[in-house]
């Protein structure tokens, strides 16, 4: 069972890809589920880097600096989602090139 939120991106995903053969669609269904909940995962990672950003600086001492796990995690959820979109696209040969303007926000 998947999220509400998850389901409400998993609709968006799938949207994009309006008049493709369903066929096709259901082939990818799998591929659509998990892109949504990659981005639901990076909408969730991008609210605690609002709050806590991506490096820890020393109060003390601003040249002391450390990384903080969610920099990590981030990166590569944000890689894995465009993997997902990309291929996705290619596949089922659209251009989601709008896609591309809403991850700005992650950049």
């Amino acid at each position: 069972m998947i999220s509400l939120e998850i389901q409400r991106e998993y609709e968006r995903i799938k949207s994009l890809f309006e008049g493709v053969d369903e066929k096709q669609i259901a082939l990818v269904d799998g591929s659509i589920i998990e892109a949504a909940r990659l981005r639901v995962e990076l909408n969730r990672l991008n609210e605690i880097v609002k709050v806590t950003g991506l490096v820890a600086i020393n109060p003390n001492n601003p040249a002391q600096q450390r990384e903080l796990p969610v920099s990590k995690m981030i990166t590569k959820v944000r890689a894995n989602y465009l993997s997902y979109i990309s291929r996705l696209s290619a596949l089922l040969g659209k251009n989601v090139s709008d896609e591309d303007d809403e991850l700005d926000e992650f950049e």
